[in-house]
């Protein structure tokens, strides 16, 4: 089963979407790049989602499905998602990656919609300001946490690479020097 449907069958949608980015440190090495994404892939299938690896530097996942929320916590609120490895035209080494929330957004609807029915003969406004809390409450709300908590494991996996020349290497000049001379 294919987990990417052609792109002109995938309109985006900015009320489903995350669109968000990790900046690398500067000049990572091809083999840190891809460490990156096979480390982010890893990550995903241990809490068992489905991923694909689309081009060179692009991952496709898809998180599973809404019964299996045990394994994975809040994570489970993501339907799918893209991670993409690049420069941006030049700019700084980037994970940039893309979160829909389509489960998410339709329980949400299916809630609202059933408030409308079941509260129907409530004042236009009390039923409006429920709706509107529902949204803001229920789906806003566990948006933001599954977001934060892919981008908490994006930033885990991304550590080693982050982190690999923020300390300094121990150079020669600072290493004892063993003379050449025999004693």
């Amino acid at each position: 089963m294919p987990l990417r449907r052609p792109r002109s069958a995938e309109p985006e949608r900015r009320e489903t979407l995350v669109k968000r980015s990790l900046v690398l440190r500067a000049n990572p090495t091809m083999r840190e790049t891809q460490a990156v994404l096979t480390r982010l892939e890893r990550a995903l299938q241990e809490r068992g989602a489905t991923s694909e690896r689309a081009s060179a530097g692009e991952l496709h996942f898809r998180m599973p499905p809404p019964w299996r929320f045990a394994p994975i916590g809040w994570l489970a609120l993501i339907t799918r998602g893209t991670a993409t490895l690049s420069a941006w035209g030049g700019g700084p080494w980037r994970v940039s990656y893309r979160l829909y929330f389509d489960a998410l957004q339709v329980v949400t609807a299916i809630i609202t919609l059933g408030m409308v029915v079941f509260g129907w003969r409530w004042p236009r406004l009390a039923l409006l300001t429920a709706a509107l809390a529902l949204w803001i409450a229920g789906y806003a709300s566990l948006h933001l946490l599954a977001a934060n908590r892919f981008r908490g494991l994006l930033r885990h996996v991304m550590a080693d690479v982050l982190e690999r020349r923020a300390r300094p290497r121990e150079t020669t000049a600072n290493a004892p020097v063993a003379s050449q001379q025999p004693e």
